[in-house]
């Protein structure tokens, strides 16, 4: 039987649905693991989060590592998918950022908990430094056709790894100290500004 954890992400890659129980099951344990932490963690306490019964978590779970594994696989490719379908079907590159960039905002001020590093630091630290490459790699995804769109525009290629790095730690420390509206404020003019930072460079370089 392949692990819980695997089975996520195959369903979820595949647009196919969990489980209603796991999926409450997972929330529950997410909702567990914002008040308790994750050391004092029991499954006695996920089920009560969950409202499943103890049959129905060890149908899917054997143990708590297990669940913690199933939960940090699934919020990370659900944010994978999240961020990549966000600007599906947008031909237009700067309204394709702006709502790869709202996604991102919306999924942070979501999924985020309140003091969730203080209740679990060490847990939330190595979730997002073990799956930090793959959060660039789904901003890479999402954004191609803007950084074709930037590549032509400035006549030189974009340092899309980079650029990508730069967009996940800025969101990632809102974690730490919460963004404010004027923070939000200028995130929302971000793409309008690097269109007019890459058009002035493209005039220059023809003047």
């Amino acid at each position: 039987m392949k692990h819980i954890a695997t089975v996520i992400e195959t369903e979820i890659a595949s647009d196919g649905e969990l489980p209603p129980s796991v999926l409450r099951i997972l929330s529950g344990a997410l909702d567990a693991i914002a008040s308790r932490g994750v050391k004092r963690l029991s499954m006695s306490e996920i089920i009560d989060a969950s409202g499943v019964s103890r049959g129905t978590m060890y149908r899917y779970f054997s143990n708590k590592d297990e669940v913690l594994a199933a939960v940090a696989e699934f919020v990370c490719t659900g944010f994978e998918n999240g961020i990549r379908e966000a600007g599906e079907g947008i031909s237009d590159p700067i309204l394709r950022l702006k709502a790869v960039l709202e996604f991102y905002s919306k999924y942070t001020d979501e999924n985020s908990p309140g003091r969730v590093f203080e209740v679990e630091p060490t847990f939330h630290l190595a979730f997002f430094r073990n799956r930090f490459g793959r959060y660039i790699r789904a901003v890479v995804d999402a954004l191609e056709p803007t950084f074709d769109y930037l590549d032509e525009l400035l006549g030189q290629s974009v340092n899309r790894e980079a650029f990508a790095e730069g967009l996940v730690r800025i969101q990632l420390s809102t974690l730490l100290v919460p963004a404010s509206d004027e923070w939000k404020q200028l995130c929302e003019g971000t793409a309008d500004n690097i269109q007019k930072w890459a058009l002035s460079k493209a005039a220059a370089v023809l003047d």
